[in-house]
C-alpha cells in the first residue's frame, strides 16, 4: 500500500534529518510540503503524485517577485519526494535531472529509465550517476531543438560527442557510457526505430591514479579515542568505523552487513561486495568483535531487522546508503583536535587507505592484499598495496562462551 503524501512527507523529514541537514532547511521544505500537501487535498488526492506537484510549482513560481534561487529550492523539495518515493532514498544534493528538462515527453522517458535501471542490479547511486549523464544529454537535444525523437540521427550524436571535447578524458568515459546505454535502452523499448548506440564510440585507456589520503596509527588511535563508548549512538559508529579501519571494508558493505554475514564458529566476515558484486571473506579482529557485541547488546534498537546497523530515530530501518558518514568522520576529527583539511578527504575511505598505507610500511608482500581490499584486479591495489590475510586471521576472535550461536544470532 502506498504512503499517503503526509507520511511521506513526514518520513522524507526523518530522512533528512538523519543525512545531516540543518534544522532550518528541514523547516523550509516542512513549511513548503504542508502548503503541497493542501493543494492535493483541495483535489480529492492524497498520494505523491509528480504531475499533480508540478502543477503547485507552477503556481507557487507564477508570481514574478519570487527569486530564481526559491524556485530552484521548490524544484528541489519536489524531486526529493519523487525520488524517495521511487527508490526509498534521499538523493544526492546536486541531482535534479527532473527539474533541469522542460520537455514533458523526455521527462517520462526518464522516469521510466529511471525505474528500468532500479529494478536491476544498479547500486541508487549508479542509477543516479547515469540519470544525470543522460539528462546532460537530453538538455543538449532540448538547447538545440532535437525534440523529436524520430528525427535523431548518427550526426545529432557525433555533434553531442564533439560538445565534450573539453572535459577530461575520465569525464568523457563515463559521459558516453551512460549515453550508450540509454540509447540502447531506448532502441529495446521500441522507443527509436534505430539502435544509436552504434554512434556513441568506447573510451579506452588508463588514468592516473591520485594518492589516496591516508591518516598515521596515531591519527587513527585518536580518533577512535573520541568516540564516546558509552553513547549508543557512538556505540554504533564505533563499531562501524573499526570495521574500515581493521579490515579495510568499503563503508557501503559496513552499512549493509548482516548477522548472516558473521560467521562465529569459523571467526569470519563473509559478504558478497555491493562494488563489484564479488564474494569477500575476513577474520573477524579480536575489537571488531567485541565492537560489534558491544552494540548490539547495549545500544542496537530492538527491532526485527537482518541489517546490524540501524538508524536510531523512527522508523528503525537500514542506514541509507546516500549517507557517507562524512560528517560523522567530521565530528569526530573535530573531537579529536585533528585537522581538517579542504585538499585532503577524511572520509570513511581514507581510512581504508590508512591500512593498506600502514601494512606497506611494514613490508607487507603485495601478492595478499587485493582480496581483503576486495578488488578485481591487483593494478587496484598497487596505488596502497596488500595485506596479510593470515597476519589478521591469528588475531581472530574467540566467541565460544559469548553467547553466539553460529548462525550470528544474539
Amino acid at each position: 500500500m502506498k504512503k499517503k503524501l503526509d507520511e511521506l512527507t513526514s518520513e522524507v523529514l526523518n530522512e533528512l534529518e538523519a543525512s545531516g541537514y540543518s534544522k532550518l532547511t528541514r523547516d523550509n521544505f516542512r513549511y513548503f510540503w504542508n502548503g503541497m500537501v493542501r493543494y492535493f487535498e483541495s483535489k480529492n488526492i492524497y498520494e505523491f503524485n509528480s504531475e499533480i506537484a508540478m502543477e503547485y510549482f507552477e503556481i507557487r513560481c507564477s508570481n514574478t517577485d519570487l527569486k530564481k534561487r526559491s524556485e530552484n529550492f521548490i524544484k528541489r523539495a519536489i524531486l526529493i519526494l519523487d525520488h524517495y518515493n521511487n527508490y526509498g532514498e534521499i538523493p544526492l544534493r546536486c541531482y535534479t535531472p527532473i527539474t533541469k528538462l522542460n520537455n514533458p515527453k523526455y521527462i517520462e522517458i526518464l522516469n521510466n529509465y529511471g525505474k528500468y535501471l532500479a529494478e536491476g542490479e544498479y547500486s541508487s547511486r549508479t542509477v543516479e550517476g547515469y540519470l544525470r549523464n543522460v539528462v546532460g544529454f537530453i538538455q543538449f537535444l532540448e538547447g538545440n531543438e532535437y525534440l523529436c525523437i524520430d528525427k535523431w540521427s548518427a550526426e545529432i550524436m557525433f555533434k553531442y560527442i564533439e560538445t565534450l571535447s573539453e572535459f577530461k578524458k575520465a569525464t568523457i568515459k563515463h559521459k558516453t557510457g551512460s549515453v550508450r546505454l540509454f540509447l540502447r535502452y531506448l532502441y529495446l523499448e521500441n522507443i527509436t526505430k534505430v539502435d544509436l548506440s552504434q554512434y556513441i564510440g568506447t573510451i579506452r585507456g588508463t588514468y592516473h591514479q591520485k594518492i589516496p589520503s591516508f591518516w598515521t596509527k596515531n591519527e587513527v588511535n585518536q580518533l577512535l579515542a573520541a568516540i564516546d563508548q558509552n553513547n549508543p549512538n557512538e556505540k554504533r559508529d564505533y563499531a562501524m568505523i573499526l570495521l574500515v579501519a581493521r579490515l579495510g571494508l568499503r563503508s557501503s558493505d559496513v552499512k549493509k552487513l548482516k548477522f548472516e554475514n558473521l560467521h562465529w564458529k569459523e571467526n569470519q566476515i563473509v559478504i558478497i561486495q555491493s562494488k563489484t558484486g564479488e564474494p569477500l571473506t575476513l577474520p573477524l579482529l579480536r575489537d571488531v568483535g567485541w565492537a560489534i557485541i558491544d552494540y548490539v547488546q547495549n545500544a542496537r534498537p530492538k527491532v526485527d531487522n537482518q541489517h546490524i546497523f540501524l538508524r536510531h530515530l523512527p522508523p528503525y530501518t537500514e542506514l541509507s546508503e546516500r549517507n557517507h558518514l562524512y560528517k560523522t568522520i567530521e565530528k569526530y576529527m573535530m573531537r579529536a583536535k585533528l585537522p581538517i583539511s579542504a585538499k585532503k578527504r577524511n572520509g570513511m575511505h581514507s581510512l581504508r587507505h590508512s591500512l593498506a598505507t600502514t601494512l606497506m610500511e611494514e613490508n607487507v608482500p603485495l601478492s595478499d592484499i587485493s582480496g581483503i581490499l576486495g578488488h578485481t584486479s591487483v593494478d587496484s591495489t598497487s596505488i596502497y598495496l596488500n595485506v596479510d590475510i593470515n597476519r589478521l586471521r591469528d588475531c581472530a576472535l574467540e566467541v565460544n562462551n559469548l553467547g553466539v550461536d553460529q548462525d550470528g544470532k544474539f
